[in-house]
């Protein structure tokens, strides 16, 4: 009998030892990561997003497990994230609007932070900037409709003759674009105070947006710009065209200025991602992304691209390019 009670204490005393060697160890948080990429191309929000989490202290294979769950195309991103959807998460991140529309479909009681995405209050996903009040938080793309008309009115700066603006956006109806429409209407409020005319051009391709450029005549009062979804994430070949056409091309990242577009003003993406690894540590350490405000972007950045200047025939003012944070010569 007494070593019975020997042997049970000593079970006991075993399972104590392992539940107090994992509670020193800690938990490891499972965070599902949600975003288009392609060839040579990763989000530059989630290196940010990354190396601020490690700064937290959360440490890949100790105390954080970072599952990465991405496609070329949003059938292929929905296809993965559907393969996980089983799966316990501790928190959802999504790198744009038909990221988290995506998340909000098959983690719907997960909570969800965007890095960023457009028009959170208007698209539905959250009640207000203030207080969220669903699964859902993170850091907008702009403050508000001005981050457009702050381009269009650099657009101007750059070529005050700037009399009409082909304005290209994406004119699928489906859920991966829940923002486009909402753009459109702000612009053209922005254009007509600008003294722009607008000619809308919904395409359904980046191909087909090759097309438009092509055969738009050219003329030295007109621009191309662009509404920033992803369906536009391979400018090259339009930015060629537009250098043929003599066109100032408004693009959407660093990289398309780098490529031939004519010049970018945007948010600082990995800052954005800085921002987001925030709002993981909060909702990992007890807060609720309901109560989470939606934060908007703290720093943007102007790129101008003056070998493109100079091939379509435009004089960069220099009152501009003092304010640029980067100049490709």
């Amino acid at each position: 009998m007494k070593k019975k009670i020997v042997v049970y204490f000593m079970a006991i005393l075993i399972l104590a030892s392992f539940h107090s060697a994992e509670a020193q160890q800690g938990k490891v948080y499972r965070v599902g990561l949600i975003f288009l990429t392609w060839e040579g191309f990763f989000p530059t929000q989630v290196k940010g997003f990354r190396e601020a989490l490690q700064e937290l202290q959360y440490i890949e294979g100790q105390n954080f497990s970072f599952i990465q769950i991405k496609g070329q195309t949003y059938d292929e991103v929905r296809s993965a994230a559907k393969a996980y959807s089983d799966q316990k998460f501790d928190v959802v991140v999504t790198t744009g609007g038909a990221e988290t529309a995506i998340a909000r479909e098959l983690f719907n009681t997960v909570p969800i932070v965007f890095m960023p995405m457009s028009y959170p209050v208007e698209s539905g996903f959250v009640k207000s900037l203030a207080h969220p009040g669903t699964n859902i938080t993170g850091i907008t793309y702009f403050r508000d409709v001005g981050l457009d008309g702050k381009r269009l009115e650099i657009l101007k700066e750059v070529v005050p003759s700037t009399q009409r603006v082909i304005l290209l956006f994406d004119g699928r109806r489906s859920k991966e674009n829940p923002t486009s429409s909402i753009s459109v209407e702000a612009i053209r409020k922005i254009a007509a105070f600008l003294a722009i005319k607008l000619i809308e051009k919904p395409v359904q391709s980046v191909a087909e947006a090759e097309q438009v450029v092509s055969f738009i005549p050219g003329k030295p009062t007109a621009g191309v710009f662009i509404i920033c979804v992803p369906l536009f994430r391979d400018l090259k070949k339009t930015a060629s065209l537009a250098i043929e056409k003599k066109f100032p091309l408004i693009a959407c990242s660093q990289r398309q200025v780098a490529e031939g577009a004519l010049l970018n003003f945007g948010p600082d993406m990995s800052l954005i991602g800085r921002r987001g690894a925030w709002y993981v540590d909060r909702i990992l350490k007890g807060e609720r992304a309901e109560n989470l405000p939606v934060e908007n972007p703290l720093k943007f950045e102007m790129v101008i691209n003056l070998k493109t200047a100079e091939a379509i025939g435009i004089k960069i003012p220099p009152e501009v390019l003092q304010r640029a944070d980067k100049v490709i010569r």
